[in-house]
């Protein structure tokens, strides 16, 4: 952040005379912070890696960049999930304004310009003069009137303003081409990356919903958990997560439910095969409490029907060519 924006309060400015760009923060814990913009690209978001450091849930690691093009500064949204909005209108690419208001994810920042001017210092040598009796004064008299002439025919000849009249007036085709070509290149990429990031989440997804469907709810909830690291707040991903974990829980209370009828009918072969069911869901998660209560009802069970201990094995595929109740 050090190399690319300078963090100063809302009322300072930079010590050293110049024109300077800087985005205000009005809202977060930031309020009030101004980020002098050093750099020709600043990065804004929740990263360790950005310029710009959001305290924001709605924010992107990398949510947008502001770029200067020329002598003009863009605002581009880097794929957030939530977006950008400029003066309260969404929109993925924006030219920056003096006064415009800039919202990223729940942050919203004021685009300002900064003129500081030189100050006069004094020097010894004024204080000297200052000091010096006015017969010394009087003899700098015949300068000043020299340096006065000099002035009045650099001011007021026409030659001298004639010429920096007409450089104003000069097209800037040339340069304005240049910076169209460099936003369309920036679109380019951007439209690039884009389309990486979605073909990326749709294999994802398409792994998640195959596991869900064959039961295998802890490795589904995995896949979409990696989507929400890829794109935080995605909907789909958020959907499919929230389903997957309600299949899970009332798979697991039914299970339950069947074994303790099961062994309520000294069916206790039968009660062991829905608790081993339940092993079979939560064998990646072996400190989850269900998964506890299950090996403890396992061994009860064998105890009870004269087995070894340890005897069952759930995790090992059940033969179907045996009756399952002794």
């Amino acid at each position: 952040m050090a190399k690319n924006v300078l963090v100063l309060k809302h009322f300072e400015s930079p010590k050293e005379a110049g024109t300077y760009f800087r985005l205000v923060c009005l809202t977060g814990g930031s309020k009030g912070e101004s980020y002098i913009l050093s750099s020709n690209r600043i990065v804004i978001g929740r990263g360790d890696k950005v310029d710009i450091k959001l305290n924001d849930t709605k924010a992107s690691r990398e949510h947008a960049e502001v770029t200067k093009v020329g002598a003009n500064w863009v605002v581009t949204d880097l794929g957030s999930q939530n977006g950008i909005m400029v003066n309260d209108k969404k929109t993925t690419q924006a030219q920056l304004s003096e006064g415009d208001k800039l919202i990223v994810g729940q942050t919203v920042f004021k685009f300002a310009k900064v003129e500081v001017s030189s100050k006069p210092k004094s020097s010894s040598r004024e204080k000297e003069e200052s000091d010096a009796p006015t017969a010394g004064k009087k003899s700098m008299l015949p300068i000043f009137i020299m340096v006065g002439i000099i002035m009045y025919f650099f001011l007021f000849d026409d030659s001298s303003t004639s010429k920096p009249a007409k450089e104003k007036t000069k097209p800037s085709g040339v340069y304005q081409d240049a910076s169209n070509d460099y936003l369309s290149q920036l679109k380019k990429r951007q439209a690039n990356e884009d389309k990486a990031v979605k073909e990326k989440l749709n294999i994802i997804y398409q792994r998640g919903l195959r596991e869900f469907r064959e039961g295998n709810y802890y490795r589904a909830i995995a896949e979409f958990n990696l989507a929400l690291i890829i794109s935080p707040g995605d909907p789909y991903a958020e959907f499919h997560l929230r389903k997957t974990k309600e299949k899970l829980d009332k798979s697991i209370e039914e299970y339950t439910i069947q074994a303790q009828r099961d062994e309520g009918a000294l069916k206790f072969q039968s009660s062991i095969v829905s608790y081993c069911s339940i092993i079979r869901l939560l064998y990646t998660v072996p400190e989850d409490p269900r998964y506890k209560n299950a090996e403890k009802m396992i061994k009860d069970l064998e105890e009870k029907i004269g087995l070894d201990p340890d005897a069952t094995n759930c995790l090992k595929k059940p033969r179907t060519d045996q009756p399952v109740d002794g």
